[in-house]
């Protein structure tokens, strides 16, 4: 029997060129309506992933105020009001939520390259939450960069740390779908949503409405909100940056015939 494969690649949305340039449509509107599609789609396959990146982000916050208090209880009964919250324990909270968000980045990666995957017409699997593993130094180096230039400039106007937010938010995909270096990755993120910063601050606000509901429920909203943050980044990717997507053709020939039609098509993320 022989057998041969044909691999033809293709682009699916915008292009870095056209992201750089500014030359792309951006509706807000549109945007936040394909996300909820895509999460009410998505989500009992996307939920068990959000579900391992919260746990693992609560879990360091708590190593972390464990290493640096003795206990993170401290912590929690000065937040509730139980004890003072003192200038010591203040600075302990943000570190160890500084060493949450950047430790968990892999994971975060692996979340947002599955947000990609709905956005392009895949499906996802709870496991493929790991697929960030592979970008892990980059990953971790960039939210180590974009956490601490949020932290700095949050101390100086507060506005500041919520416009870099959202002016770095693409750089994890930039670093996992286009390979490109931190540094990088974050003035490409910056230069591209610079042009469009008024819609895409509309989608970021409607963002963090769901995020102080889910405070407001006790974070039981959350379990909607994060894969919609997820979908959220995975359309706004495409349409600014564009996916490449392998598509493989196997043919076969004599006898048996492939049970698939032989047609077979490849996120390489």
């Amino acid at each position: 029997m022989n057998k041969q494969q044909l691999s033809n690649a293709l682009h699916v949305g915008g292009t870095l060129e056209n992201a750089l340039s500014g030359d792309y449509n951006l509706s807000a509107s549109s945007v936040v309506q394909e996300a909820v599609k895509l999460t009410q789609k998505h989500f009992w396959q996307f939920l068990p992933a959000t579900v391992i990146l919260t746990i693992a982000h609560i879990l360091i916050f708590l190593v972390a105020l464990t290493i640096m208090n003795g206990t993170p209880y401290s912590v929690m009964e000065a937040f509730i009001g139980k004890q003072q919250m003192t200038p010591d324990l203040m600075a302990s909270a943000r570190i160890a939520v500084f060493a949450a968000t950047v430790l968990s980045a892999p994971l975060y990666a692996g979340a947002s390259l599955m947000g990609l995957s709905h956005a392009i017409g895949f499906r996802t699997k709870p496991r493929h939450i790991i697929k960030g593993l592979a970008y892990g130094l980059a990953v971790t180096l960039a939210m180590s960069f974009i956490n601490a230039l949020q932290s700095f400039s949050s101390q100086l106007i507060p506005l500041l740390g919520i416009f870099l937010g959202i002016t770095f938010s693409m750089t994890i995909l930039l670093i996992c779908e286009k390979r490109l270096r931190p540094v990088e990755a974050m003035i490409v993120s910056f230069r591209a949503i610079i042009k469009k910063l008024i819609p895409l601050t509309l989608v970021y606000i409607v963002i963090a409405i769901l995020f102080v509901f889910s405070y407001a429920t006790a974070g039981l909203a959350l379990v909607w909100a994060l894969p919609f943050m997820f979908n959220v980044k995975g359309v706004l990717y495409r349409e600014m940056f564009g996916v490449g997507i392998e598509v493989t053709v196997s043919q076969e020939g004599d006898d048996d015939s492939s049970s698939d039609g032989g047609n077979k098509e490849v996120f390489n993320a």
